[in-house]
């Protein structure tokens, strides 16, 4: 196994105006499971291949183990690269897509046989050998996956949207086998993923990136509690928070009936007159017509089967605003009606630079 090393790793396609990947430095530890995550373009599967070897790095360096691989060809890196949709062959057999890597070496049928037993023991799909990938359910195709993935040993897997494609239903991908077997295993792992939810379900760290470059990296908790900018904030989060762009005066940001005091380090960071209120949908509650708070119109109610999903539309200096309310209690307001938005006790307030997107100092 091996630690990697990204430092201001960079990569421009030629014609591109900018860095599909521009200047990024990550630390992956021996044995970590780490989740590329971040919307799509934002330079996932470049990193990855950068990794593997499939791009250049046109600067910076990349490391695994402590050796710079710029220079070393992909299938010496020992780097284990898994696309899309488990990518398994449909007329072959579990054992036959286990053994690919192997058999594109040429290993001895002999030693071939014994390691994809090995493997599939490992990873909990010798019962399944002889059979096709479509015979089999989604775990199996899953753990057939890394079986294949590690069958020639690599100091490292990529994961490039494993389960993009695959027919994996949305509500199973959080019991996903891979991380499982990751941690069994104690294989450094890097898995791209557009999906947040699925990275918050998986990762032992979470790097976001946004236009090619680290917006933050930090565990599943750090990064959900203390968004860095405006990008990672509106990514994270099944509904994502809330963010309204209000005006800042007298020490305070004001938006509606709601004012959020500034500390004197946060007005001093601020680049301009506005700021960005942060808020997650099941931090707002509906409150009483009497009530302060932010006034609002509800322009659509979705029922998830366990609360309601409100959707609030708001004025703040001449500007809409739509704000998500994640209701649980309490009478469901009817498309049209006024209602009064308040903060629930005890919930978290985020405040960004509405000019940099950067997070105000807390």
């Amino acid at each position: 196994m091996a630690d990697v090393r990204f430092i201001d790793a960079t990569r421009v396609f030629h014609g591109a105006w900018r860095p599909a990947v521009d200047g990024v430095s990550i630390d992956v530890r021996d044995g970590e499971l780490l989740v590329l995550t971040g919307p799509s373009g934002s330079g996932k599967s470049t990193l990855l291949r950068m990794l593997a070897g499939l791009e250049p790095v046109d600067r910076g360096t990349v490391l695994i183990g402590g050796k710079d691989v710029g220079r070393t060809a992909p299938d010496k890196r020992g780097v284990s690269m898994i696309f899309q949709g488990f990518a398994l062959f449909p007329n072959q057999t579990i054992r036959e897509n286990i053994a690919l890597p192997l058999t594109m070496r040429k290993s001895s049928v002999k030693s071939a046989a014994a390691r994809v037993q090995q493997v599939a023991e490992l990873c909990g799909v010798a019962d399944h050998l002889n059979a096709k990938p479509d015979a089999v359910g989604y775990d199996v195709r899953q753990r057939t996956t890394m079986a294949r993935a590690i069958v020639r040993r690599p100091d490292v897997v990529c994961l490039d949207e494993p389960l993009a494609g695959s027919g994996t239903p949305h509500m199973m991908r959080g019991r996903s086998p891979i991380a499982a077997l990751q941690r069994e295993l104690g294989i450094t792992t890097l898995y791209a993923t557009c999906s947040s939810v699925d990275a918050w379900q998986i990762a032992d760290r979470i790097a976001v990136l946004d236009g090619g470059r680290v917006q933050q990296l930090g565990t599943p908790a750090e990064v959900f509690a203390a968004p860095a900018t405006i990008a990672v904030a509106q990514f994270l989060g099944e509904p994502g928070m809330n963010l309204v762009t209000a005006p800042a005066v007298d020490g305070a940001v004001r938006l509606g009936g709601l004012a959020v005091p500034l500390t004197p380090a946060q007005a001093a960071a601020l680049t301009g007159p506005r700021a960005v209120i942060g808020v997650r949908p099941e931090d707002l509650a509906i409150g009483s017509d009497g009530a302060e708070g932010i006034r609002a119109t509800a322009v659509l109610v979705r029922d998830t089967g366990r609360d309601y999903l409100v959707t609030a539309r708001t004025v703040v200096d001449g500007v809409e605003s739509d704000l998500v309310v994640r209701h649980a209690g309490g009478p469901v307001p009817a498309k049209g009606e006024g209602v009064v938005l308040g903060v629930r006790t005890g919930a978290a307030l985020h405040l960004f630079d509405a000019g940099s997107g950067v997070r105000l100092p807390d």
